[in-house]
């Protein structure tokens, strides 16, 4: 019997969804919302948890993501009801993705539209994602094939973004597959998701941002758990790629921050021969950190300066008070108080976070940071791991909850953080109850 609290935790993501439709006078995802609960009425996931849970989160890390704030960018001929409208489809696609394939809807699912009175698109959608079986039977006339199935995906953007944030939140539940169901998932999706990412970027660029925030989940828990399982195939060289993201942080910053386009050059200067327990340039980290907020829409030229140059104290043996940047670099003070109070840990740490929790811009920086630490892992010991987790739990969770209340206008954004760093810390916690799944350092 699942516990209450599980059962608590769908109704409270069912309800923010209701709500938000409601407001907007979504009608496709009001109905689906309701077709969810007929459909997946008694179905659990691995874990426990009522299926139901999975497609509401979905849904909602899409509406997070404000997709609707980048069609209204991108596209200003657009009224605010088309945005509204094509956003509704989505939502409603990503409620009911699993309907077809899961319950046993006979006809393909059209009684969706001829019975419940949904739109025809949101049924192409939900159609689109669902995959045939591996043999032929009706109603489906041909067989799995994940190369058209894909193909076919991201011809179409709503089912792009619904499949990638599909496979974020499986990825982030997938501390329940045994060893070898978890082996299988992560080269499929280092087979097919990474390059529907890449490809969901190049076609709709409007969209990439949103596409790599699901994507730095999807790759940090993959390589989170392919560092404790040992799949260095399942590992990618990033040398070149974050090369491609100090040339995109070089471009974000040229003009506008100048704090955060003098710190890319410093942080490369210090941490030049340095290099992560991967292996791989140990500059790869802040650079990550900097452009995960950047993504996020964080375009703050003091946290993201901070971001990139908040390890370089602790690595580099700089003086705790950064003086010589300021004096030397003419890096702005507000720039050295966020990387003091993120890079003093020989305070307690209740000291250490209450400090960060004063600062928005050092609660943000120390968020993506967090997110950013999974090649730790690689080598880390057991009591490692173990102490990675309680710090999680007793120290960044209550901080994330705090910057939601104190700091409404990151909200969005703190909760994405804080479901990317759960989703790791829940991987770690059941790894290192699992015979055979510590890592090499163990």
């Amino acid at each position: 019997m699942p516990e209450k609290t599980s059962l608590e935790h769908w109704k409270k993501e069912y309800n923010f969804i209701k709500g938000y439709a409601t407001m907007y006078k979504m009608r496709n995802t009001l109905i689906a919302l309701t077709l969810a609960l007929k459909y997946h009425d008694g179905q659990y996931r691995d874990g426990g948890e009522p299926y139901i849970i999975h497609p509401l989160m979905v849904c909602k890390s899409l509406i997070l993501l404000n997709i609707e704030k980048c069609l209204e960018e991108w596209y200003p001929d657009m009224n605010i009801y088309q945005i509204r409208h094509s956003c509704d489809v989505m939502y409603a696609g990503a409620i009911l993705h699993d309907v077809i394939e899961d319950c046993k809807l006979p006809n393909k699912g059209r009684e969706l539209v001829e019975i419940y009175n949904l739109d025809e698109e949101v049924w192409k959608i939900v159609w689109l994602l669902t995959k045939p079986p591996k043999v032929k039977k009706w109603p489906w006339s041909q067989i799995y094939d994940p190369e058209k199935y894909f193909g076919n995906i991201q011809m179409d953007w709503k089912a792009t973004l619904i499949k990638i944030a599909d496979r974020a939140n499986n990825c982030s539940t997938m501390q329940v597959f045994d060893e070898q169901r978890k082996r299988k998932y992560i080269l499929e999706t280092v087979q097919y998701i990474y390059p529907l990412c890449s490809e969901g970027k190049v076609r709709y660029p409007e969209f990439s941002d949103a596409i790599s925030i699901l994507k730095n989940l999807i790759v940090a828990v993959c390589e989170t758990l392919a560092s404790i399982l040992g799949m260095q195939e399942a590992i990618s060289d990033e040398t070149e790629e974050y090369k491609k993201t100090v040339h995109f942080i070089e471009g974000m910053s040229r003009n506008e921050m100048p704090n955060t386009y003098k710190a890319l050059a410093i942080a490369q200067k210090f941490h030049q021969g340095q290099t992560r327990t991967s292996g791989d340039p140990f500059v790869i980290h802040p650079i990550r950190v900097c452009s995960y907020l950047m993504t996020l829409g964080i375009y703050d030229d003091y946290t993201c300066a901070a971001a990139l140059l908040h390890e370089i104290p602790q690595m580099c043996h700089i003086s705790e008070s950064g003086e010589e940047f300021c004096k030397d670099y003419d890096i702005e003070k507000e720039v050295i108080d966020v990387v003091k109070l993120v890079a003093n840990k020989n305070k307690p740490l209740e000291e250490y976070y209450m400090g960060i929790e004063e600062n928005p811009r050092a609660l943000l920086e120390k968020l993506s940071n967090r997110v950013h630490t999974c090649t730790f892992l690689a080598k880390a010991s057991k009591q490692e791991m173990i102490n990675y987790i309680a710090e999680t739990k007793e120290y960044m969770v209550p901080m994330c909850k705090y910057g939601m209340l104190h700091y409404p206008e990151y909200a969005d954004k703190i909760e994405i953080m804080q479901s990317h760093i759960l989703a790791i810390c829940n991987i770690l916690d059941v790894a290192t109850k699992q015979t055979g799944l510590t890592s090499q350092g163990s």
